[in-house]
């Protein structure tokens, strides 16, 4: 499961790296995301135990920033985990990174549902990641 899981929310990532602008429902006028993206955004946040966001919440940037964050610079230490079979203590720059995140990153490589979702909690991510915050190696959003 493991493997799988991690697989699963790089391939994720990937996809939702860069999400796709809102569009405008020409009947409507109402704009929204496209369904392929949205359930894209909705895939990296169930996999990276976002819990109270979805991809059409009114806070459009938050929405994007979170994905991003998440897709982006998340994703990426998960995959330089992966490259040194796990090891947190092998990437260069984990030591300097919050005791509450080095849990995070380690509960995405093992696929440890129970683990993203304390750890999420314990970053205050549950909500989102608001433009502006500090980066979340660094500890709980404010």
């Amino acid at each position: 499961m493991t493997v799988l899981f991690r697989e699963q929310l790089l391939a994720a990532s990937e996809q939702a790296a860069y999400p796709a602008e809102k569009i405008t429902d020409p009947q409507t006028g109402e704009e929204s995301l496209d369904p392929a993206s949205a359930a894209s955004i909705a895939q990296v946040f169930d996999l990276f135990g976002i819990s109270a966001l979805t991809p059409d919440d009114e806070d459009f940037d938050r929405v994007i920033n979170t994905t991003c964050t998440l897709a982006v610079e998340v994703a990426a230490h998960v995959q330089a985990l992966d490259d040194v079979a796990g090891v947190l203590d092998a990437l260069e720059d984990a030591a300097d990174w919050h005791p509450d995140y080095r849990a995070y990153v380690g509960a995405l490589w093992h696929g440890d549902r129970e683990g993203i979702a304390q750890a999420a909690g314990r970053l205050q991510l549950a909500g989102g990641i608001p433009n502006g915050s500090l980066p979340l190696d660094q500890g709980p959003l404010a």
